[in-house]
């Protein structure tokens, strides 16, 4: 292992409860009520996608589909708080020590990421960060978590990736590379593929560092 490459929302910061907020408010406009099981499982795409498959699924007319994300956006930003989660510094400052290079890959689009990554003071901690303006295909395409081994100059095979939804963990597994689950908004029985469940950052550490 010579790298650990994290999804972002759910995984670093705590904010898919708001983002679900957020798109359970626009959804409401059209008289919808979403679970939030249902908008986690399509986590890891880019929030076009993300419409365009609640578009579908609710039976939604395609051209609502640039208000529903305005209006998500909109109260998103009314709501949103980024904490990051417990113990996830630990892990860091662990890496680190262990000289290992530190990636950030995901869906979310650069100007929130990078906004969030400031406000919380971690912007520097990743040596590679990759977006969903980065890549021509998100997840569950591989191609975001090859991209940002790419950056790093470390191959697939020596990446472990740290996933929180079903889509993260079949791009990582796509893209040949190791995969650790934490259960922060999907329960263990959505994360299967991943080759390890847990359901915090003290058990991520704990994982680590048995496998390095």
């Amino acid at each position: 292992m010579k790298a650990i490459l994290f999804d972002f929302d759910g995984v670093v910061v705590k904010s898919m409860e708001s983002h679900y907020q957020g798109w359970q408010k626009a959804l409401k406009e059209y008289e919808i009520d979403m679970s939030p099981e249902e908008l986690y499982v399509l986590e890891g795409q880019g929030v076009e996608e993300v419409a365009s498959q609640l578009v579908r699924k609710f039976n939604i007319p395609t051209e609502e589909r640039k208000n529903i994300i305005q209006r998500k956006k909109y109260y998103y930003n009314q709501i949103k708080k980024d904490e990051i989660y417990p113990y996830f510094l630990d892990v860091i400052s662990w890496a680190r020590e262990k000289g290992l290079k530190i990636g950030l890959v995901t869906g979310g689009d650069r100007d929130r990421v990078n906004n969030a990554l400031e406000s919380d003071g971690i912007a520097n901690f990743f040596d590679a960060i990759v977006t969903s303006e980065d890549v021509m295909y998100t997840k569950p395409s591989p191609e975001p978590y090859l991209k940002a081994a790419q950056i790093l100059g470390v191959d697939p095979d020596q990446c472990m990736v740290i996933e929180n939804a079903p889509l993260g963990i079949m791009s990582a597994k796509l893209a040949e590379m190791k995969c650790m689950a934490i259960t922060t908004t999907l329960s263990a029985s959505f994360l299967k593929k991943a080759d390890v469940v847990v359901d915090n950052f003290t058990e991520v550490l704990e994982a680590l560092r048995r496998l390095y």
